[in-house]
Formats: C-alpha cells, structure tokens, sequence
C-alpha cells in the first residue's frame, strides 16, 4: 500500500511540471501584448482579444491538468 502511496505522490509532482509551463506561457503572451501595444499603439483592441484567446487556451490546458491531478490523487 505504502509504493501505491508513493507512486501517486511522484505521478502528482510530474502532472504539475506542465501547468510551470502554462505560467511561462502567460507571462510570454502578455509581455508580447506589451511589446506589441508599444509597436502598434492603435491596434491595440485587436491585439488584447487574440492575447485573451491565447490566455484562455492555456488555460484551459492547465485546468484539464489539475483535473487529470485530482483523478490520479482519487484513485
């Protein structure tokens, strides 16, 4: 019972390796709006909605992740 233990602890630290990920990848689509703003002040309504778009999709990724997480801690 104690290595089931022990392999869900280890399986539950490798699921959160790629939400790291998802944070590195929200910081670099929103200090691309930023540099983006500063090229092309008035595109800058166009360039927030495809950077929420692109939010949201990373998100999304790491909220199926913390899903994936609680199923292999359940079970």
């Amino acid at each position: 019972m104690l290595f089931i233990k022990a392999a869900k602890v280890i399986a539950f630290g490798i699921t959160f390796l790629p939400i790291t990920g998802c944070a590195i990848a929200t910081g670099l689509i929103f200090s691309a709006l930023v540099k983006g703003i500063s090229y092309s002040p008035e595109q800058e309504e166009v360039m927030f909605n495809y950077s929420t778009i692109g939010f949201a999709f990373v998100e999304t990724f790491a909220f199926m992740l913390i899903a994936i997480i609680g199923l292999i801690y359940t079970f």
